[in-house]
């Protein structure tokens, strides 16, 4: 069991805050133009440190499900500075280095806690600053970062955005979702758009281990994204055709509920720093109970 703890200002040098193995060469399939990565490392956000959050249960066994290191990553505020008296502002000093201590320490009950669910290699990480920062140079070093979408707002759609532009996959995992992060039923929802084709090549590791996969693609799509994943030994049980005019959310979750689906794959813009993601995006994501991987 390999155990890291570092703790980075999220404005440092990117290598301090992750770490990424490098890609396989695998031939790609007709859809797209790189070869198929294995997931190798995965990073969750965890919204404290003194317990961990659902979301971060997701992220353990998705990482023992694909044999992949998992990076749990605690951001802590900076502390602005207030017009105070000294004994006051130094009590309010020891207190933040405290916490911060605290934190560092967490990485050993990160370790072990995530072990048991079979993340065997894990590393721990705290930033100091805004976590959009930090995740976007933690995405630069991982395949796919895993965060809580306690509930959909402009702030999670920011740093779901910080990763996308980063070129990661994020998976965002509601509160109070059951899936298990070992996937069983997956929905592939394919337009035909490259972020889709994206989302769906970077899953690819994912959906062949899924013991059904369906696939929800446009009627007016012009490539074959059917072909793409059998030839890549993705099993496909169930194929439909979604209207290319329409409400997409509607489509999408009614066949992810058809098809018992405990994992959405779709395609994502990356977004707006300022304004966060697309309408479809934002729509699909307060609706969904169900975590949702995208690419963008």
């Amino acid at each position: 069991m390999q155990v890291n703890c570092t703790v980075t200002p999220s404005a440092t040098d990117p290598g301090q805050i992750g770490r990424r193995a490098l890609p396989h060469d695998d031939a790609a399939g007709a859809l797209a133009p790189k070869g198929v990565f294995d997931v190798r490392d995965i990073a969750v956000l965890c919204p404290g440190y003194r317990g961990w959050h659902g979301s971060v249960r997701y992220a353990a066994q998705l990482a023992a499900s694909l044999h992949a290191a998992l990076t749990g990553l605690f951001v802590a505020p900076r502390h602005a500075t207030v017009p105070a008296p000294s004994r006051l502002l130094a009590e309010m000093a020891a207190y933040v280095q405290d916490d911060l201590q605290q934190a560092m320490l967490a990485g050993r009950d990160f370790a072990a806690w995530a072990g048991p669910l079979g993340a065997g290699d894990t590393c721990w990480r705290v930033a100091i600053g805004a976590p959009t920062d930090a995740l976007a140079q933690l995405a630069d070093w991982h395949d796919a970062v895993v965060l809580a979408l306690p509930r959909p707002g402009l702030g999670a759609e920011r740093r779901i955005g910080a990763v996308l532009r980063a070129g990661a996959a994020c998976i965002a995992v509601p509160d109070g979702n059951v899936a298990p992060g070992c996937v069983v039923h997956a929905t592939v929802a394919w337009d035909g758009s490259a972020a889709a084709t994206r989302a769906l090549h970077t899953a690819l590791p994912l959906l062949r281990t899924a013991r059904t996969v369906s696939l929800l693609q446009r009627d007016d799509a012009h490539a074959d994204a059917l072909s793409h994943l059998r030839a890549h030994e993705v099993r496909v049980d169930a194929v439909e055709t979604m209207a290319a005019t329409g409400d997409a959310t509607d489509q999408i979750l009614s066949y992810a509920t058809d098809t018992r689906a405990d994992l959405i794959v779709t395609g994502a813009p990356g977004g707006h720093a300022l304004r966060g993601l697309d309408t479809h995006t934002s729509h699909l994501l307060a609706r969904s109970r169900l975590p949702v991987l995208m690419k963008s």
